[in-house]
């Protein structure tokens, strides 16, 4: 067994993970990969990089999970034994897993690109790959070998250029798009495209997109959600940690951090993580975490660990803060629910702050989708609509008694009718200045949604909404890679469009938040942070 059937064995035991996960198939001796492009993703193995250059001893032993678990049945301590194999076997395993591996990454890419970027996914040719591993599956030679020196390089270089040719697709693809696709897919993904995807960014080039997704994928593996959307870790911080320590191993993972586990960076780094968790908690409601730019200085932060993230105990004590600051959040969101309406609270904290919360907690928040979740003020004001139309159409079964004219009070009724529009006109008087002292405190209307499917904006612009004559944006991860003068011609587009979708102004933030554009009849301009 690798490492990974080992975890997903005591996962399993746990009763921790779904049905979906299946085990490595040991009934083909031929060492055929058992993997389709069906787009199921639980129908492969776990994918681990191969050793094309390693020296090995005659016999390999495989690595073991943990020594040591705990059986919860009966309560006593169990060792499991080391598995033996001999070392073309051991090899053989490793290269079908790392091309399983690599064809679990694609598919998911593509659904990505398909379901959530309404793209054509341009799957890679997998041919040349699959071919390379059936002649090295063919060797039969002892590994010191001319010709299996020959057909492991080759397999080596086959892998290699799908690797790159993947990577090459996931620099296109937006953190919050591959989150959206993990929570949304159906079937869900496995455990074993969930590794397969950590190993993926794990070995990739280190970049902040990378380690953003890397801490994603590796949440998802490690906790489980409930039916209040809650999260909860399936085992304790060691036992993460142990994971991950054999998992880097087995995918023969470049270490980037100090291996000394009393560095100083790597104990300032998880003891930082701790203090973010219990200003969280300590927290009284939402707004003071809003005020405080609480989530994007937890984002900042992930981001200046840089290569240090990878180490074990900081991956363990980011994922342990994403699930317990996740759920602080819906804590806080359901006390503002007992004081405000939906409307109040969405007008007040807006959706410019659902971004910067979902890439700081590994989990997408929309606000305005969790109050129609969570809240009953939907059938609520359902339920007035009914109720008001009963009572307007009870209303209209009374008949209305109508008196005839009299033509001697006319002159009466003719000065009572000026004296009454006067007093109408008054009132409405009244009422404007009332607004016009007001209007600062009042909400302003409704936000609506713009879709920019299909537009030449997509790629630079992933949520947009128009307020009264102002047209918002949250950029994409594009967006800070062109240059000034192409970002000035982008806002002068959108702006060019505000005379078709009524607005008269553009104003354009990062996802944290941050004004990185405005543009109006009277100027264009670029804000650099």
């Amino acid at each position: 067994m690798s490492i990974f059937e080992d975890l997903i064995e005591e996962l399993k035991e746990e009763n921790l993970i779904e049905e979906t996960v299946i085990e490595f198939h040991r009934d083909h001796p031929s060492g055929q990969p058992n993997a389709q492009h069906s787009g199921n993703y639980q129908t492969m193995s776990a994918p681990v990089v191969p050793a094309a250059n390693a020296i090995a001893p005659d016999r390999a032993e495989v690595p073991p999970a943990p020594t040591e678990w705990k059986d919860t049945k009966k309560n006593a301590t169990t060792q499991k034994p080391k598995i033996i194999v001999s070392e073309r076997e051991y090899f053989r395993k490793r290269a079908m897993d790392e091309v399983n591996g690599l064809q679990m990454v694609e598919l998911v890419l593509s659904g990505v690109e398909r379901e959530q970027m309404k793209l054509l996914a341009k799957t890679y040719d997998d041919l040349p790959v699959k071919l390379a591993l059936h002649d090295f599956l063919q060797v039969t030679h002892e590994t010191s070998s001319t010709e299996h020196a020959q057909s492991e390089f080759r397999l080596m270089q086959e892998t290699e250029n799908w690797c790159s040719a993947l990577a090459h697709r996931d620099k296109h693809i937006p953190v919050a798009h591959l989150r959206r696709h993990c929570e949304t897919t159906r079937p869900p993904l496995s455990s074993q495209a969930l590794i397969a995807l950590a190993r993926f960014y794990r070995n990739s080039p280190f970049s902040e997109p990378v380690r953003s997704k890397f801490e994603l994928v590796v949440t998802r593996l490690f906790s489980r959600e409930d039916e209040t959307e809650e999260r909860a870790l399936l085992l304790s911080r060691e036992e993460i940690v142990q994971q991950l320590k054999e998992l880097y191993a087995d995918w023969s993972s470049i270490q980037l951090y100090s291996s000394d586990e009393e560095d100083s960076e790597i104990l300032i780094a998880v003891l930082k993580f701790e203090d973010f968790v219990e200003e969280a908690l300590n927290t009284e409601n939402f707004e003071q975490l809003i005020a405080t730019d609480f989530f994007n200085r937890l984002r900042s932060f992930k981001q200046n660990c840089n290569e240090n993230f990878f180490a074990p105990r900081v991956t363990v004590a980011a994922v342990e803060a994403n699930v317990k600051i996740g759920n602080r959040y819906l804590e806080l969101l359901k006390k503002e629910q007992e004081k405000f309406n939906a409307a109040t609270l969405e007008e007040k904290y807006g959706f410019l702050h659902d971004q910067a919360i979902s890439d700081a907690t590994g989990k997408t928040f929309e606000l305005a989708e969790l109050l129609n979740e969570r809240s009953g003020n939907g059938k609520k004001e359902a339920a007035e609509i009914v109720e008001v139309t009963v009572k307007e159409q009870e209303a209209a079964k009374i008949p209305k008694v109508e008196k005839a004219p009299r033509s001697k009070f006319f002159a009466v009724n003719k000065w009572l009718l000026s004296f009454t529009i006067l007093t109408i006109a008054g009132c409405f008087g009244l009422y404007g200045w009332a607004e016009y002292q007001t209007q600062e405190i009042k909400l302003s209307p409704s936000i609506k949604k713009v879709n920019l499917e299909g537009s030449e904006f997509k790629d630079f612009v992933q949520t947009a909404r128009i307020d009264n004559d102002t047209f918002y944006g949250v950029t994409t991860g594009v967006w800070e890679s062109i240059s000034r003068e192409k970002k000035e011609e982008i806002l002068k587009k959108l702006l060019s469009v505000g005379a078709e979708k009524n607005y008269k102004k553009v104003h354009l933030v990062n996802p944290g938040g941050r004004t990185v554009g405005f543009s109006s009849a009277d100027k264009t301009e670029i804000y650099n942070h």
